[in-house]
């Protein structure tokens, strides 16, 4: 086996305990204690930069996906819309319910009982998703996104309608899902 095999046959090893631990650790509904954060940046339309306890991290927001880069204008402005949202300096209570293969911290952003994405899936900016978690019944955003979907606003407006954001990574090569 040469190194570039071993490589792929660790990261997947990794990446299915990974897989098999945040499906442990979400089967049932969260009850993580929420923890304030503050937003420095939007990465994209589902990831930002925030700090919380003095430590700038990566957050992937859960149960959601935006378009890819290449699905544009989507992808832009699901970005804008979440930027939107979680201004540059806004406080926001956040409940982890996993850590991805990548490092990043996965959870909801909330203030009082007002989701984040809430506005997001209304307004058909991105998709509801529960493949990455597996579990993301106790979250209404199928509800929201039905919505949105019945009103034919933002990603339900493409005629013939939009290739998934998971269906396109599929189809990816590794190698460039990869690629700086």
């Amino acid at each position: 086996m040469n190194r570039g095999q071993a490589l792929a046959l660790l990261l997947s090893v990794l990446a299915v305990e990974t897989t098999q631990a945040v499906w442990a650790d979400t089967r049932s509904p969260v009850t993580t204690p929420s923890t304030t954060i503050g937003i420095l940046a939007v990465n994209n339309g589902q990831e930002l930069l925030v700090e919380i306890n003095g430590q700038g991290r990566t957050l992937r927001l859960s149960c959601i996906q935006a378009p890819r880069l290449q699905q544009q204008p989507w992808a832009k402005t699901a970005k804008e819309a979440l930027a939107k949202e979680a201004t540059i300096g806004s406080q926001w209570q956040f409940q982890l319910r996993a850590r991805d293969v990548h490092g990043r911290l996965v959870g909801t952003l909330k203030r009082g009982d007002r989701d984040l994405v809430e506005p997001l899936l209304r307004e058909g900016q991105v998709f509801a998703y529960d493949g990455f978690l597996g579990c993301c019944d106790d979250l209404p955003y199928t509800a929201w996104q039905s919505e949105a979907r019945a009103r034919g606003v933002g990603i339900w407006s493409v005629q013939n309608g939009m290739t998934r954001p998971w269906d396109l990574r599929e189809r990816t090569p590794v190698e460039k899902q990869l690629a700086p």
